[in-house]
């Protein structure tokens, strides 16, 4: 599920599968290190 805190939606496409929300595709990959957000991840998201 798509998360602000760690996620950036880059783009938002309507799906008949996919739930409000959930992460169709990962564009760019995000790095943690602990709790510690160093890149959020570049995504896009279903409506």
């Amino acid at each position: 599920m798509f998360d602000p805190e760690v996620h950036d939606a880059i783009s938002i496409q309507e799906t008949e599968n996919g739930n409000s929300g959930e992460i169709i595709s990962v564009f760019r990959k995000g790095y943690k290190i602990k709790d510690r957000i160093i890149r959020h991840a570049m995504v896009i998201v279903a409506k």
